[in-house]
């Protein structure tokens, strides 16, 4: 259950910036200086304990960079090293994962998500007798709910570490009235499912395969599926209203956590930027349209597909928000640009605003830059 601990002031402040970028360059150091105010401005508006900003472009990383208090109580300031809870930015590292097995031929979209599980697990076809695929479960195609309907949750308590004997059950609930891969149902469940389902396959719990096959190659030593003590030392306390400033927890969503229990840093996450807009194979899988939501969105694996005309590219997509926590990735794979945008405060459409007015400056500002 959460914990509504001691209420306090906000105050903005602009925390240790870390600047990666060559400071021999006017015009983007202007830009930076006006990103800077745009982000202080947002944080005194709204009340934002903290905002931590990255941005990487051709190949390099541009700026690594946090605003504001981590902890309001003990007044920590954030920074490029800061941990953020990211909510469903983690669907892009469960979508990558992903990949990476297509890549190797270790998996397929054409599976049956019945091979995953024990036989004993009824796992629902559609009405026409179709079995769920893999394809269908990471497009949110397959008509499995958002959340399961044995979960016995009350926001805002977390999900309190639902178990995969929990899943099992959760998953012979499911009931689907209609043809599969016909209809965009965004579910949380199916992510957790599709974790599970790579879970069983290889026989390792996924953290551990996120961590052999991501975090550790890419050098991401601050990101990671579990809150371990190291990273809880760095940790962004999550803020659940910001009127009057209410402390919450961290969740812990269990056999759910390929859906949105990510812990990682703006530092770590630039790395990653850099590893997705790379040509490789890995990227190309993961970032197909495999099925088109309406005339500009689509879905890949565990991102959107966005013909974004306010932008006039594609942008590769996602984001995230839960309980005390927000954030936003965003690559524009054209400019060779990537940004992600990270806060502990999950006050819905206020965040969402903030992070849509910096991540319209960036868009429109650094697209160009060379």
């Amino acid at each position: 259950m959460f914990v509504i601990k001691k209420i306090i002031p906000i105050l903005c402040i602009q925390a240790c910036a870390v600047f990666c970028y060559a400071q021999t360059n006017p015009t983007l150091d202007s830009k930076i200086n006006e990103l800077n105010s745009l982000i202080n401005e947002e944080i005194s508006g709204n009340r934002i304990p903290s905002i931590a900003v990255g941005i990487v472009k051709n190949g390099e990383v541009i700026l690594a960079q946090g605003f504001g208090y981590a902890d309001m109580e003990n007044r920590v300031l954030a920074s490029e090293n800061t941990i953020y809870q990211l909510g469903s930015v983690t669907k892009v590292f469960t979508g990558h994962l992903l990949a990476g097995f297509i890549d190797q031929e270790s998996l397929s979209l054409t599976d049956s998500l019945a091979k995953f599980f024990p036989s004993s697990v009824q796992v629902p076809k559609s009405s026409d007798g179709r079995p769920v695929t893999l394809k269908e479960i990471a497009t949110h195609s397959s008509e499995f709910p958002r959340y399961p309907a044995n979960l016995q949750r009350t926001d805002p308590d977390p999900i309190k570490g639902y178990s995969k004997a929990e899943m099992f059950e959760g998953i012979e609930m499911v009931s689907i009235g209609t043809a599969i891969g016909t209809r965009y149902n965004y579910s949380n469940f199916g992510y957790g499912v599709l974790g599970i389902a790579m879970e069983n396959h290889f026989d390792k719990a996924l953290p551990a395969l996120m961590e052999e096959y991501i975090f550790a190659p890419y050098n991401m030593g601050n990101t990671s599926l579990t809150l371990n003590s190291t990273l809880e030392q760095n940790l962004a306390i999550p803020y659940l209203n910001n009127l009057p400033i209410t402390r919450t927890e961290p969740w812990d969503m269990g056999a759910l956590s390929a859906a949105g229990n990510l812990f990682s840093s703006i530092s770590d996450l630039n790395t990653f930027m850099l590893k997705l807009l790379d040509s490789r194979t890995i990227n190309k899988i993961q970032q197909t349209n495999y099925f088109s939501i309406n005339d500009t969105w689509s879905y890949g694996l565990g991102c959107f597909i966005v013909d974004s005309e306010k932008n006039n590219t594609t942008v590769i997509y996602h984001g995230g928000d839960i309980d005390g926590y927000a954030s936003s990735l965003s690559l524009y794979p054209e400019f060779d640009l990537g940004v992600v945008i990270l806060t502990n405060l999950g006050e819905g459409q206020i965040v969402g605003n903030t992070i849509s007015i910096i991540n319209d400056y960036i868009a429109a500002n650094f697209s160009d830059q060379n």
